[in-house]
């Protein structure tokens, strides 16, 4: 390690990929910020007009400031190494140099876009507690080069926090011999991709379909009147059918769309298990590298729909800690589908001194039912289906359908809204049509609140929140004496236990 700190020890600059990583991703913001004026332009210029006196000239300076801009940006960025922190000074019209202590880095990530693989590089990203975004970005290093920076800085980082250097040297060992324990095949993205939310995807599409047309021209009905005009008779008098056949061909595209960015994304996903935790592998066109560290691993959960249930998958999902300022999202490692015998060995990896056995199911008040049946289910019906009788007549019965609906949604949900509880560590069920768990270690919730509503203190029931350094986890109507119990024995558990959690 010490050819390392000798190797970076001067300020050193990227590899020269990095200047068409930054042109890529200075044509990504600009075409994001501009594109529907562009768009706009483009479609709805006037006759007479040429393309490039609307969009050509515009196009041509924005590519010309582009590579300007990120070859001045690749050649005034440099990163060294000091003893106990990494340190980056960057900058074109103002200069900045920041200072990052080993102690602080909380993970390490490696990615590799399309060009990365092509030219064999990797962007490094390093996050620290409190940074909304990665803090540093390095966006091209060789492969060796920032594996080798990554082991410099977590074999530090453990030897600061008091580790031996026959420890480090000997977790270090361990690494090179990592496990797998989660693999996706192509056959199981096909599944998780069938089993995909398609009608986000369906109204993704046509939000985006919409929006772009609004940036056209602001009367969509003209445009589309025009395009179909000597077809508008055959049109209306099978608009049942066009309306159908539309819905089916979106479906087909929102179907395709979804494996194929599901294979895209998780792509040979692979989750090993490693010093200290684990490391997630996955993507095709953009592949990441993402450590999770299991002492800060927060939550677990996982959870199917019907389709993946028929699979026997789960979506599982592991929540590190993160600060308040943070982006959650970036603490939030989803790994789309994972048998139940691998979710129980991530458990069990994770949660190594403390493994969870199924405890006694305790449910929440049924009052929690009748009252969204109430205020979801007969209220909006009776007021919609009053209102509509007044210029529909009695076909406004048709409203009151709405309340089996309801009734028969609720029954479901509050069936499977439950949780357990054992003398280290919390599990909350949930879910409709499908199922949600979610399990948390009851020595790491840094807060409970329990909070009573003006129709709760007269049921003697409360809802009870459990926060933690990655989020929350509330469980609602509660018997208060229950409440009171579950409070008292968390904070036994958290002002006694002297494990630590970050």
């Amino acid at each position: 390690m010490i050819q390392v700190l000798e190797k970076f020890a001067e300020p050193t600059r990227q590899s020269r990929v990095a200047i068409g990583i930054i042109l890529i991703k200075f044509f990504k913001t600009t075409i994001k910020a501009f594109w529907p004026i562009l768009l706009s332009l483009f479609l709805g210029r006037k006759s007479g007009n040429s393309f490039v006196d609307y969009v050509g000239y515009a196009a041509l300076g924005f590519a010309a400031l582009n590579v300007i801009g990120s070859v001045l940006t690749f050649f005034r960025y440099y990163f060294h190494l000091e003893e106990g922190s990494i340190v980056i000074d960057k900058g074109v019209l103002k200069r900045t140099k920041t200072n990052i202590p080993f102690e602080r880095i909380q993970t390490i990530n490696l990615q590799q876009n399309i060009l990365h693989q092509i030219f064999g590089v990797v962007s490094l990203e390093i996050d620290t507690a409190g940074a909304k975004k990665s803090e540093l970005t390095i966006d091209a290093l060789r492969r060796e080069d920032a594996e080798a920076i990554r082991t410099f800085i977590l074999e530090e980082k453990d030897q600061l926090a008091g580790n031996s250097l026959e420890e480090v040297v000997e977790e270090s060992l361990e690494e090179k011999e990592a496990k797998t324990i989660l693999s996706l095949s192509l056959s199981d993205l096909f599944k998780i991709g069938v089993s995909q939310n398609h009608l986000r995807s369906m109204a993704i599409l046509f939000a985006f379909v919409f929006s772009s047309l609004n940036e056209v021209t602001d009367d969509i009905e003209g445009l589309i009147s025009n395009q179909f005009s000597e077809y508008q008779e055959t049109i209306i008098n099978n608009s049942w059918i066009v309306f159908l056949s539309s819905v089916i061909v979106v479906g087909i595209i929102s179907f395709i769309y979804s494996i194929i960015n599901t294979i895209l994304k998780n792509f040979e996903l692979r989750l090993t298990e490693e010093r200290k935790g684990l490391k997630l592998f996955k993507g095709l066109l953009n592949r990441e590298e993402i450590s999770i560290n299991k002492s800060k691993v927060q939550n677990i959960g996982w959870s199917d729909n019907p389709l993946r249930r028929a699979f026997k998958m789960y979506t599982l999902k592991i929540e590190q800690a993160s600060s308040a300022q943070a982006d959650q999202l970036k603490s939030k490692i989803k790994i789309p589908g994972a048998y139940f015998a691998q979710v129980k060995k991530v458990l069990n990896i994770v949660f190594p001194d403390t493994p969870w056995k199924e405890q006694p199911k305790n449910k929440v008040s049924i009052l929690l039912k009748y009252r969204l049946i109430i205020f979801v289910g007969i209220l909006p019906a009776l007021i919609i289906g009053t209102i509509s009788y007044f210029f529909n007549g009695w076909l406004s019965l048709w409203f009151l359908t709405w309340i089996p609906l309801a009734w028969y949604y609720y029954s479901l949900y509050y069936n499977k809204r439950s949780f357990e509880m054992s003398s280290e560590m919390i599990k909350n069920n949930k879910g409709t049509f499908g199922n949600n768990f979610e399990i948390a270690q009851l020595y790491k919730v840094q807060t409970i609140e329990l909070k009573q509503s003006w129709y709760q203190t007269r049921k003697n029931l409360s809802t009870v929140t459990l926060y933690s350094a990655a989020g929350s986890m509330t469980i609602p109507f509660i018997e208060i004496e229950k409440a009171n119990a579950m409070e008292n024995y968390i904070l036994y558990k958290v002002e006694s236990d002297e494990r630590s959690w970050m």
